[in-house]
């Protein structure tokens, strides 16, 4: 009897001990270590549209698994615009921030990503450098000696004369002003080479937004008073992001008063900056 009230005054001792040291129960969002960033994304010049959707997706780089954030920014956005966004709610340590921006066809035109450290309870300011998304297109201008109706006085000196202009017709652009994008316009000279009676050049563009594009091309004699070019038909091709593919045309002489017109009238100097001319070097 002695022995079982001994045990019982034990266990009471030890409920008193319990109330004098009470312990707090933590809920599990006490533990949760979070920021939150600010990215500011610049559009690049971009004439084909707009940019109608930004995606933002966060992930670790090297300081502990979370699970992927993803948050959309959907507004239209012109080429050079500055898009801001706030990502709320990243768990704390090093994080990578990967933004991608399609135009109004859904189509993935810009990419690229960074890295930053989230505080907890604080904004960082993270800058995303965006690259292009396109497809090189190697152009060949060629004119058949044997099958054009030009003298060969109009075509003996051409190279030393004339400029070869690549344009891109967009269709439903956003302005009309952005209907013909010149691609590029460079000289002949002695890379206008001549094999087998066709005189031929070649022009390689990369970054072309994929897709089915159309292009066309002139070849202006800029010492004939605006009554000597040459030009070519509707080339249509398939253009694929990071992969090549192979354009031709086959240039004739325009005898059209009006269309020799909207050849030397049209703008030569590209303004869309998200293509690059690869061959020729400039």
């Amino acid at each position: 009897m002695r022995r079982l009230l001994s045990i019982a005054f034990l266990i009471q001792f030890a409920f008193l001990g319990c109330e004098n040291q009470p312990f707090e129960v933590v809920s599990p969002g006490t533990f949760i270590d979070e920021g939150s960033a600010l990215l500011s994304v610049r559009i690049p010049s971009f004439s084909r549209g707009l940019i109608q959707r930004v995606t933002v997706e966060v992930t670790e780089a090297d300081t502990g698994r979370i699970r992927a954030i993803k948050r959309d920014l959907n507004f239209p956005l012109p080429g050079g615009t500055l898009a801001v966004g706030e990502v709320t709610e990243i768990p704390s340590g090093k994080r990578r921030f990967r933004v991608k921006a399609f135009d109004t066809g859904g189509v993935l035109r810009f990419e690229g990503s960074a890295d930053s450290t989230v505080v907890n309870g604080r904004l960082k300011i993270v800058d995303v450098s965006l690259k292009r998304i396109g497809g090189r297109v190697s152009f060949e201008a060629q004119i058949d000696l044997g099958a054009t109706t030009a003298d060969s006085a109009s075509l003996s000196d051409l190279p030393e004369r004339a400029l070869l202009d690549i344009l891109e017709l967009v269709a439903d652009p956003h302005h009309p002003s952005l209907k013909m994008l010149p691609l590029a316009s460079v000289g002949l000279g002695d890379a206008f080479s001549i094999r087998d009676g066709i005189l031929s050049r070649r022009v390689t563009i990369d970054q072309i937004p994929s897709g089915n594009r159309q292009f066309i091309a002139y070849i202006r004699d800029l010492t004939s008073n605006r009554t000597f070019a040459l030009a070519d038909k509707i080339l249509e091709l398939d253009v694929l992001a990071n992969q090549s593919v192979q354009g031709v045309f086959e240039m004739a002489p325009v005898t059209r008063t009006q269309t020799l017109n909207v050849i030397f009238d049209s703008a030569t100097l590209p303004r869309d900056s998200t293509v690059i001319i690869v061959t020729p070097q400039f």
